[in-house]
């Protein structure tokens, strides 16, 4: 897997004092994705922010509820959206295959 998850998190001067950053994606985060995928159908802008978070977790076992509280806006969905993307490239490589 040749992309990159990465997160930053900034402190009270926007100065990074904490970087997240993987190339792997764990099965079981792969298996909850897809479990997320069809369980917020329908669901409420905070449980969707909410599943964004323990998603985002879920990659970066380290990073505490406080960090991410710091963290960028758009780095969270970014980084949410790469999550989604690896686990969308997998679903359709193993569509492929059958």
């Amino acid at each position: 897997m040749n992309s990159t998850i990465n997160l930053k998190i900034y402190g009270d001067d926007d100065e990074v004092i904490a970087e997240f950053e993987t190339k792997r994606l764990r099965w079981g985060v792969v298996e909850d994705c897809i479990d997320l995928q069809e369980q917020l159908s329908g669901k409420s802008d905070k449980d969707k922010i909410i599943s964004m978070r323990k998603l985002v977790q879920m990659v970066f076992p380290k990073l505490t509820d406080e960090q991410i509280r710091l963290a960028d806006v758009n780095d969270i969905k970014l980084c949410f959206f790469q999550i989604v993307n690896m686990v969308k490239k997998i679903e359709g490589a193993e569509g492929k295959k059958e």
